[in-house]
């Protein structure tokens, strides 16, 4: 999640009790390395304020929050059970749907789906192939995922860029290229943008825009400018190439993203391939 480890206030997880339960324990019994957690119910002891409920079970993130600030908490943290087993084709299958709040200046708020199958505890956690019970594994699986949002940790993915020389905007394209592989992917899309504001007719500014809007998971804004992109590269193969191919990297993107959170097909359709 890109956060500084430090103090949370754990709400945390909804959803069934056999797949909640060893997360919440796990979270609030194992270190993580920089990270302090404590139960919502254990704020009710310290705080100078009674902690109201949002139902009869659970406190509200707005009374937690209060409580938390007062202990110089950093974040709040919710998990939530989205899917667990229970569809035909994916048996296996489990969700876990992320909120880490920030309550403090500075802090920042992310979310993050886990999603665990037998392919990816195949793929991260072939140790767990052992262990016979198919939900156990999916529950221990589910853990591991979650510990390894909040440690850190990289998930590399290999995007090309457009580098353009000759046209309107390259060497301010080009000095966004050099932000985004610095890592300030937020001030290389301003850079990109402010080309695109000049030249809106540009198509590597309209490919790297469509990579950055990928990034922040703003798929019909990417889809959009690349596909402008592919129009106006008509006359520049290598640029018409590298839209087409950035459109498929978009759409693999997108695709992942509605499979994790189990969502229909978006409003614009695929537009590269067939299938739900």
């Amino acid at each position: 999640m890109q956060v500084e480890p430090s103090g949370v206030a754990f709400m945390g997880v909804s959803g069934p009790d056999e797949w909640a339960d060893p997360i919440e324990e796990a979270l609030l019994t194992e270190k993580l390395d920089g990270w302090r957690f404590i139960a919502a119910d254990q704020l009710q002891d310290t705080a100078t304020i009674r902690l109201v409920s949002a139902t009869d079970e659970e406190p509200s993130d707005m009374a937690v929050s209060a409580a938390a600030r007062q202990q110089g908490l950093r974040y709040l943290l919710h998990g939530e059970v989205l899917q667990a087993t229970g569809h035909e084709d994916r048996k296996d299958k489990l969700i876990v749907s992320w909120r880490l709040t920030g309550l403090q200046p500075g802090a920042e708020s992310a979310g993050m789906p886990v999603t665990i199958d037998e392919a990816l505890i195949q793929q991260r956690y072939p140790h767990l192939l052992f262990l016979p019970n198919v939900a156990e594994r999916t529950r221990q699986a589910a853990i591991l995922e979650t510990k390894r949002l909040l440690a850190a940790n990289v998930d590399r993915q290999q995007v090309k860029l457009a580098a353009p020389k000759l046209l309107p905007g390259a060497r301010a394209i080009r000095r966004g290229n050099d932000l985004a592989r610095s890592g300030n992917w937020p001030m290389a899309e301003k850079v990109w943008n402010e080309v695109l504001q000049k030249h809106p007719r540009n198509p590597a500014a309209l490919i790297n825009c469509a990579v950055a809007a990928t990034a922040r998971q703003d798929f019909t804004l990417a889809k959009q400018h690349v596909t402008e992109a592919v129009r106006r590269s008509a006359l520049s193969p290598v640029n018409q190439s590298l839209a087409e191919e950035t459109l498929v990297w978009i759409e693999l993107r997108q695709r992942d993203y509605h499979q994790a959170f189990d969502l229909p097909p978006p409003p614009e359709g695929w537009l590269i391939s067939r299938g739900d």
